[in-house]
Formats: structure tokens, C-alpha cells, sequence
């Protein structure tokens, strides 16, 4: 039995991490640790678990896996821990916020080397598994745009979320998800990455942005995607948020409408069709499986969390630093 403790429940994505731990018997919660002391205790009752006082319990309570569902800010601190504890890591995304923290992360991992999955939700998404199922049809990506608006929900937001200094930034946040899946339909290795941001709140706190991100891989022309996000989509919207990407190949195009449960895909030799979808998989699946296999999975969901955390960041860096063009290249 693989155990599982939750050190950070501030963010709802945490509810990712107890659906597996319902659905599953091969995994158990042995602890839950927060700052605050009563969100920790509200998510152990349910499973009978222990509450921690500090993450130097860490060790005592058996965690083979630590689950990651903090304010962003603390995120490094506890992934740190973590690893020195000697367990491997499933975290909700932003990995953490500074380009600081990863390296410190990422010295870590190699030196204990335990692995880190992140949990990518929008790679489990019908549209996302039927796109990449349809590759051959679509041919090598050359060109990727994608738009992300959410609702920000100002009222009922913790603090803390709305703070840059506890936040991060909104390319940490959600650039994320569409660098993962081009990286995931292009195979790229190297690159460049500009980003940018504009309107704010009082305080600092970014309501929009996005990047432009090349995609260079061996042998092949170099792909762009160009990623926008924001946290304008009115309160009123029947959605969250209307998720969408455009994925420009040399032989189909595909258009993944996330947030109305469409794939349209058109092919050289075939006419524009919507894709019968097969049901998507729970948001936490995916990255719990990668460790829970070990070997090649688990070290592949650990260089995608690096790599994907670093040109986020990096998108950040060059948005406070006027837009400037940053190189990006995955480890050897």
C-alpha cells in the first residue's frame, strides 16, 4: 500500500488528490499538513487520517508520495521537504514561483532522487487525448494558438490568491497547461520564450497575459505557439472558462474547443468533422500513475514538471523584464 500525505490544502485542486484516494486501493492518506491547522483537519476527518503540526513530521508519518495543493508561494518549501524526506511528489501546478525556487528543486530531485508529477489537468481532457491520438493525421505542429480565460470570482477568492507576492503570476499559473501540450504534440527540446501581461488589479495581481513560445526540435522546422490567459470571463458565463487551441499541422488542423467538449479536425484528404470523444480521465490520474510506476514514467513526469515550470517561469521573467526574448532547452 503506497501512502499519500497532503502538505498544502489551500487550493481547491486538492479535491484532485482525495478523488484518487477514493477511487483507489492501492494508496491510503496517513497524514494532512496546512498552516491552517482546521483546512487540514476538515480534509483528514473524512479518511481517519492525522493531522501534522510542521512538515518536519514528514518522515515520521510514512509518506511515500507528498500531494501538493498549497498557496502557491509555499509550494517550494514543502516540495523541498518533501524531497529531502525522501518521498516523491505530486503537485498541483505552479510548481512553485520563482526561477530560484526551481533550481533549488531541481538540485534537489537529482540528488535524491525521488520524482515529481504535476498535476496537468488539461492533458486528461477527451479533446486533449483525441488530439494527440490523431497525430499521424495531423502531421508535424507548426503553428499552436491558444486562448484561456477563466473567472477570477473576486469575492469568494482567499487572499492570498490575489496577492503577486503569495500568487506568483499568471503565466506561472496558467501558461502552464498550454505549454505542456505542445511540448506533448510537438516534442520540441529547445527554444525561445517572450511573455507579456497587462491589466492589473490594486494590487499588482495581472488579469491577463500570454507568450509567445518556439518550439525547436532535431531535424525539424521550428513550431510557435502563441498562448493567451486571462481572469476576465464574466461571472454571468455558463462556464468557467472557454478553453480553446488551434493546432496548425503540416498534413490537418485541429481545433480543441475544451470548454464546450468539442474536437474538430480537418485532414488533407478528408473534410472538417467533430471527433466523437471518449470519456477523459480523472485530473490527478495521470501524474499519480507516472509515480506509482516508477522507472521511465515517473522520470518522464519529472522532466516534464521541470521543464514545463521553467518556461513558465521564464515567460514570467520576461514579461517584468519588458518582453524580452529568453532561451529555454530541456535537460540532457
Amino acid at each position: 500500500m503506497t501512502g499519500i500525505v497532503i502538505a498544502g490544502v489551500a487550493h481547491s485542486h486538492v479535491d484532485y488528490v482525495t478523488a484518487e484516494i477514493r477511487e483507489r486501493a492501492d494508496i491510503e492518506l496517513r497524514g494532512v499538513f496546512d498552516p491552517d491547522a482546521e483546512a487540514a483537519r476538515r480534509i483528514a476527518a473524512e479518511f481517519g487520517a492525522p493531522v501534522a503540526e510542521s512538515l518536519d513530521e514528514l518522515p515520521g508519518l510514512g509518506a511515500d508520495i507528498v500531494a501538493c495543493a498549497g498557496v502557491y508561494a509555499q509550494r517550494a518549501d514543502i516540495v523541498l521537504a518533501a524531497l529531502h524526506s525522501g518521498a516523491d511528489v505530486l503537485c498541483d501546478k505552479p510548481l512553485c514561483i520563482t526561477l530560484d525556487q526551481l533550481e533549488r528543486i531541481a538540485a534537489a530531485q537529482a540528488e535524491s532522487g525521488r520524482n515529481i508529477s504535476l498535476m496537468l489537468e488539461k492533458r486528461t481532457y477527451p479533446e486533449t487525448l483525441a488530439t494527440v491520438a490523431a497525430a499521424e493525421e495531423l502531421g508535424r505542429p507548426v503553428a499552436l494558438a491558444s486562448w484561456a480565460p477563466h473567472k477570477l470570482l473576486r469575492g469568494i477568492r482567499a487572499p492570498w490568491f490575489l496577492d503577486p507576492a503569495t500568487y506568483g503570476g499568471i503565466l506561472a499559473d496558467l501558461l502552464v497547461h498550454d505549454v505542456d501540450i505542445a511540448l506533448t504534440l510537438t516534442g520540441a527540446t529547445s527554444g525561445s520564450v517572450r511573455g507579456w501581461t497587462g491589466a492589473e488589479l490594486e494590487s499588482g495581481f495581472a488579469l491577463n497575459g500570454g507568450a509567445v513560445v518556439t518550439l525547436d526540435t532535431p531535424g525539424a522546422s521550428s513550431a510557435v505557439l502563441t498562448a493567451e490567459v486571462d481572469w476576465l470571463t464574466p461571472s454571468g458565463s455558463e462556464i468557467h472558462g472557454d478553453y480553446r487551441m488551434r493546432v496548425v499541422g503540416t498534413q490537418g488542423t485541429a481545433e480543441l474547443y475544451w470548454g464546450r467538449g468539442v474536437l474538430e479536425l480537418t485532414a488533407v484528404d478528408a473534410p472538417r468533422r467533430t471527433v466523437e470523444l471518449a470519456p477523459g480521465r480523472r485530473p490527478a490520474e495521470d501524474a499519480l500513475n507516472a509515480l506509482l510506476a516508477g522507472g521511465s514514467d515517473a522520470a518522464g513526469a519529472t522532466a516534464d514538471a521541470l521543464l514545463v515550470t521553467r518556461i513558465a517561469l521564464l515567460a514570467e521573467e520576461s514579461a517584468r523584464r519588458g518582453g524580452i526574448e529568453l532561451s529555454w532547452k530541456a535537460s540532457a
